[in-house]
């Protein structure tokens, strides 16, 4: 598989993924410093926690409206929506008006539309993919998120304090002009068949839509396992972010004549994230090629216990080099699986429910969260050690679900060969 060969959509959504995820990457992971310099931290962790809670509904309603109506028309009206509220949020923090709650009150808005987009331009991307070809796309989606998200960092962080009115400008801009591309460009991927049409489950509604989802045990499996190893990725900024800045005091990483470079635990945790984002930008095409060839099997063995050998010696290491040696292992690690993941979320939701699948999916994001916030808790009762020994059960579940669920899609596939060798033999 090539880029000439990739769908034009694939292509078209590439590119402006890049740019919608840079113009809104250099100012997100500021949100919360923004609310609480205007509004306080209490007021701030409410606001956040609602925005969360408003961006699953967009999803939600996205996903179930995207399998009835088709997938183009809704990025279109998502990014429209993005736009005008990203507008309208830049008026409000101008030179010439500052309104915090007025701010947040559109936000509501912007976050419903990007909650919406997500699951719908998904189910796009998997509408013109297949299951050869599918690890390589997401591969390709993963590298251009990272490194548009690393750029943007550096950038809004430099920027974010004294031009946050021309950043919200480029939000709203970038949304406008990716909807005109959409628009454009972007061919639709989904329209249902008359069969479809007539189905019962076309007629439903949104509730019975997604209890017909919940019914499947193997995406309910994957869902389990992505809830597990998301989970360990998210300990990075909670528990383990906090380890190593109680734990690690200021010692030397480089000695070299005259130059001594010392780092603490707070250092260590922006060096460690830092050399993840590096590591996944420069990495992941070697990675990708070095895997091509490896069953989906062999892929998530060793992908997964690197990733959560590396997570649980997190909790009981203190040497900078060898934390930064683990993060290598454990981002080889999360290049091998989270492509082998993608892939087997398409290839298990129906054509006709593929966003409703994506929708739900997205919960894995946020759960994890939450349970890498509830570890914060646990560890003020028992020591770092027995963390890392959590982190081992959590990886080890996770990979046992992933390779059930491999095991039904492996399955799957052989019965769909039998059947259509068992077809050819009898029009013999």
């Amino acid at each position: 598989m090539s880029f000439k060969q990739l769908h034009p959509n694939i292509k078209i959504r590439l590119f402006t993924q890049f740019f919608t995820q840079f113009a809104n990457m250099m100012v997100m992971p500021f949100l919360t410093v923004y609310f609480a310099q205007k509004v306080g931290q209490t007021v701030t962790g409410l606001m956040v926690a609602s925005l969360v809670f408003v961006g699953i509904a967009g999803g939600m309603i996205g996903g179930f409206f995207s399998d009835r109506i088709g997938r183009k028309r809704l990025m279109v009206w998502a990014e429209i929506g993005s736009g005008i509220a990203f507008f309208i949020i830049a008026w409000f923090n101008s030179p010439w008006l500052d309104a915090p709650y007025l701010t947040y009150s559109i936000f509501i808005f912007g976050m419903f539309f990007g909650g919406l987009l997500g699951p719908v331009s998904q189910a796009m991307v998997l509408d013109v993919t297949s299951s050869e070809n599918r690890r390589y796309v997401f591969t390709l989606l993963y590298w251009i998120g990272n490194m548009s998200s690393a750029i943007a960092g550096i950038i809004g962080a430099i920027l974010f304090q004294h031009f946050l009115f021309q950043l919200f400008l480029a939000i709203a801009a970038v949304s406008f002009l990716s909807a005109a591309v959409t628009q454009l460009f972007i061919k639709e991927s989904y329209t249902k068949s008359p069969t479809e049409e007539s189905s019962p489950q076309s007629k439903s509604n949104i509730w019975s839509n997604y209890k017909d989802v919940f019914k499947d045990r193997a995406f309910l499996m994957l869902l389990f396992a992505g809830i597990f190893i998301l989970s360990l990725e998210e300990q990075l900024t909670n528990f383990i972010g906090i380890h190593l800045a109680n734990s690690i005091d200021s010692q030397s990483l480089i000695s070299f004549r005259s130059l001594d470079i010392e780092v603490d635990g707070v250092l260590m945790l922006g060096i460690l994230r830092s050399e993840n984002t590096f590591l996944v930008v420069f990495a992941a095409s070697f990675i990708t090629w070095i895997v091509k060839k490896w069953r989906n099997k062999s892929v998530l063995l060793i992908g997964l216990i690197m990733y959560t050998v590396g997570y649980a010696l997190f909790t009981m290491v203190q040497s900078p080099w060898i934390l930064i040696g683990l993060m290598v292992m454990v981002t080889i690690g999360e290049l091998m699986y989270i492509p082998v993941k993608q892939s087997m979320l398409g290839d298990l939701a129906p054509d006709d429910k593929r966003s409703s699948y994506l929708a739900i999916f997205q919960f894995t994001g946020y759960i994890a969260m939450l349970v890498a916030a509830l570890g914060v808790i646990l560890s003020g009762f028992v020591p770092a050690w027995l963390m890392g020994v959590k982190y081992v059960v959590f990886g080890t579940v996770g990979l046992i679900l992933f390779l059930k669920v491999d095991q039904v899609l492996r399955s799957s596939q052989t019965s769909v060969v039998e059947e259509k060798e068992l077809e050819t033999s009898v029009e013999n």
